[in-house]
């Protein structure tokens, strides 16, 4: 397989060490250079920049391989990355989505980390592409369910805002562990009723993710939240100085809200916590939240 990544930042640079590993031929896809039907493309830019890099794909035969490693929500749409995919191509390339808890660094570092590669339908290939991430180091478990993955990966980041809310604002680790509590729970009902088979070998890309993601300051989300509890929030993204997936998903909690026809009472009010822009007010509302659900 010839291997070419979209998107040389700090987490396309760690795929390329991992795949580097099993595929010395790995490459990034330079500006201008158009992919071929005999590539596998690996997406590793940030979930609304999804569709333009996608204009960089030029196959549309069924054996194309698209391989996105992206969390988040498209604006507007609320399309999860597998339906951006779809729209462009159809049919026209298989579909995996690499998701889990993985900070770029400490996969460079080759610290011991497991993922989820969730694939749409049985192939003998799905076994051809986990092996090209798959490392001593780097594990990687199959699932089938993808849009459960990819709504887990969006919505982890925006419960890390909370977490990281709370920690600039001195909270310790049980207020952390409560809004964990209460994301899995309203994960697992956002999921129940949209119809999702939460699978035990998805745990990695599910709960793992979203511990990951809400205890640790190098997560930017969590670093978001937790800049946001003492300033506006453009000047905590200004802080963070890169891409906060979880405040562009939260765009779509409405939409989920009632497709799933549940309250999504956390999202919510994070949502409202960034809508605030007031550290001092927000303060408020978090305390009567945290104090009261």
């Amino acid at each position: 397989m010839d291997v070419k990544i979209i998107g040389n930042g700090v987490w396309g640079k760690a795929i390329y060490s991992v795949v580097k590993k099993n595929v010395p031929t790995v490459s990034f896809l330079l500006r201008g250079e158009k992919a071929t039907v005999r590539d596998v493309l690996i997406l590793s830019v940030p979930t609304q920049s999804i569709r333009e890099a996608l204009q960089l794909i030029s196959f549309k035969e069924k054996h194309g391989i698209v391989i996105n490693t992206a969390k988040g929500i498209e604006k507007n749409t609320h399309y999860l990355p597998q339906q951006i995919v779809r729209e462009a191509f159809g049919e026209g390339a298989r579909y995996y989505s690499l998701l889990g808890p993985s900070f770029a660094n400490e996969v460079v570092d080759e610290m011991p980390t497991i993922v989820n590669l969730g694939y749409t339908d049985e192939n003998p290939l799905n076994q051809d592409v986990r092996n090209l991430f798959l490392t001593p180091y780097f594990r990687v478990r199959l699932t089938q369910n993808i849009e459960a993955l990819e709504l887990s990966g969006a919505f982890k980041n925006i419960y890390a805002i909370a977490c990281g809310f709370a920690n600039g604002l001195g909270y310790g680790a049980n207020t952390r562990a409560k809004l964990l509590v209460l994301a899995i729970e309203e994960m697992s009902e956002l999921h129940a009723n949209l119809g999702h088979k939460m699978e035990v070998n998805m745990t990695a890309g599910t709960l793992g993710d979203l511990i990951l993601t809400c205890n640790s300051i190098e997560s930017r989300n969590f670093r978001f939240g937790s800049y946001l509890a003492t300033h506006k929030k453009d000047e905590a993204l200004a802080l963070v100085k890169s891409t906060v997936e979880g405040l562009d998903s939260l765009a779509s909690v409405e939409y989920f809200k009632k497709k799933a026809k549940t309250k999504l009472r956390l999202a919510s009010f994070i949502c409202e916590l960034v809508s605030i822009d007031k550290p001092k007010s927000a303060k408020k509302n978090f305390e009567d939240f945290v104090a009261l659900t």
